[in-house]
């Protein structure tokens, strides 16, 4: 594995978190928000955003919400918990990141091991460059055998990044690269657009069930913006299939709703918090009435901005 294929490795355990929502759709709903404090140098993600009030649901399961005009493809259910999170990305006036900070991400991740399918359960602490060019940290807290409990992710700098001896530690050679920054700027704006680019991630034909798992896999590649965190959750309501799940327990054991797309043997899950809408995390489930344990589950535990690497709050 080369040092680009570790570092998109490495982007695959990261999920940032979502601030709390605002509620959207065609009932009528009261919204109250609060400014958020000015900006210091370091900032919880997870924790920025408007308080969202109480709103009611009248739309009936199954039934069409109409979106400019044009009916999503996903429920109607499935469509309002996008939208809300949507509403919110898009009112979140939080300042972008300095440059020369770090997004820190702590992740608990679940898959099977052994005969019997018993989860392996492994967290994870990551500090990785917001711009990519500065030398970030994996922690692992149960490294597989053979492997390190931290890993140093090299920056790119002038278009060069050290490289890793096979025992994960880095050389002194270097060779080229192109920075991995984990502030996802210059992605879509728009739903439209957005959906396009989720098409072109698999190739520019992929399926539905590949589409949707791409809105997840974009997740997981670094903190997006407000405008196109927005736009990749309204994208989903254009997904046929898409549909909602009233109550889900995600594998930390927090209740919450989620958004789903069942394929030919999995359902891909997005799980939210009910009352805020904070993205939780994800999994891959077995469909209904499948007896095979689930296969894969990662939640997030905390998403913030720090200065350097190592620093925790």
């Amino acid at each position: 594995m080369n040092d680009q294929q570790m570092i998109g490795h490495v982007r695959t355990l990261l999920a940032p978190a979502e601030p709390p929502p605002h509620l959207r759709g065609r009932v009528n709903r009261m919204i109250a928000g609060s400014a958020g404090s000015a900006r210091a140098r370091s900032w919880k993600l997870a924790t920025v955003g408007a308080a969202a009030s109480m709103g009611v649901l009248a739309l009936l399961v199954g039934s069409v919400v109409s979106l400019d005009g044009e009916p999503p493809a996903a429920s109607a259910q499935a469509a309002e918990i996008l939208h809300r999170a949507a509403d919110t990305a898009r009112a979140d006036s939080t300042p972008a990141p300095d440059a020369d900070q770090f997004v820190l991400t702590t992740t608990k991740g679940f898959a099977p091991a052994g005969k019997q399918g018993e989860p392996a359960t492994t967290l994870t602490r990551s500090w990785m460059s917001v711009d990519g060019t500065q030398d970030g940290l994996l922690w692992i807290s149960d490294p597989p055998a053979g492997g390190r409990q931290s890993t140093v992710i090299p920056g790119c700098r002038k278009g060069r990044v050290a490289q890793w001896a096979p025992d994960g530690s880095l050389l002194s050679s270097t060779q080229p690269c192109t920075p991995a920054p984990a502030y996802l700027e210059g992605l879509p704006t728009d739903a439209t657009t957005m959906l396009t680019y989720l098409r072109q991630m698999s190739g520019g034909t992929a399926s539905d069930e590949e589409t949707f798992a791409n809105v997840g896999a974009l997740i997981r590649q670094g903190y997006l913006p407000a405008q196109s965190r927005a736009a990749l959750y309204e994208a989903a309501t254009k997904i046929p299939g898409v549909v909602a799940s009233s109550t889900m327990t995600d594998a930390a054991g927090r209740s919450g709703i989620a958004v789903s797309l069942a394929g030919n043997i999995d359902r891909y899950d997005l799980i939210f918090e009910p009352k805020t809408y904070r993205f939780l995390g994800w999994q891959v489930a077995p469909k209904a009435g499948d007896a095979v344990p689930q296969s894969r589950r990662e939640v997030i535990l905390g998403v913030s901005v720090v200065d350097r690497v190592g620093q925790t709050s």
